[in-house]
C-alpha cells in the first residue's frame, strides 16, 4: 500500500503566526492548493483554506489583524507514513480537505483529499488490471488443458 509522501505536495506554502490576515490572503490567490499553513519554529500551529477566508468575509467580521483571527486550529495532520487507505479513514472522519504532513514536529508537506483519492483509484485500477491478467492466464491454462485432454 502507497503511504501519503508519495502523494504529498512538498512546497506548503506558509506564514509565521505573527502574519497578516492580508498576507494570508495575498499568499492563497498564488497558490494552488488553496490553503496557507501557519507555522511557529516549523510546526504546523494552524491553516487558513480560501473557505475560512469567505466564512470571515460574508460573516461580516473584520479582515485586519492576525492570521490568528480566522486560522483553524488546532490542525489534524498526518505523518509521510500513513498508508493511503488511514487517510483516507482520517478524511471520511473529520472530513477536512487539506492535511499538512508532519514529522519530528516539523512540517514537510500537505496532502489533499483529492491526492489521497486519486492515488487510491489508480492503486484500484492497478490491481483490477493484475486481477485481469491472472485471469486470462487462468483461462488460457484451462484451454490448454481441455485442448491436451481432448487430443490424447
Amino acid at each position: 500500500m502507497a503511504r501519503v509522501k508519495k502523494v504529498m505536495l512538498t512546497k506548503v506554502p506558509t506564514l509565521k503566526k505573527e502574519a497578516k490576515i492580508e498576507e494570508a490572503a495575498k499568499l492563497l490567490t498564488s497558490t494552488e492548493n488553496g490553503c496557507v499553513v501557519i507555522v511557529e519554529n516549523g510546526a504546523p500551529v494552524g491553516i487558513v483554506t480560501e473557505l475560512d477566508y469567505v466564512r470571515n468575509l460574508t460573516s461580516g467580521k473584520s479582515l485586519k489583524g492576525p492570521v490568528t483571527k480566522i486560522m483553524s486550529s488546532p490542525v489534524n495532520s498526518m505523518t509521510p507514513k500513513t498508508k493511503l487507505d488511514e487517510a483516507l479513514k482520517i478524511i471520511d472522519t473529520k472530513r477536512y480537505r487539506k492535511y499538512p504532513v508532519v514529522e519530528n514536529n516539523k512540517l514537510v508537506g500537505l496532502v489533499t483529499k483529492n491526492d489521497v483519492v486519486h492515488a487510491m483509484s489508480d492503486e484500484m485500477k492497478f490491481h483490477r488490471n493484475i486481477q485481469n491478467a491472472v485471469l486470462i492466464i487462468f483461462v488460457l491454462f484451462e484451454l490448454f488443458v481441455f485442448a491436451f485432454n481432448t487430443i490424447l
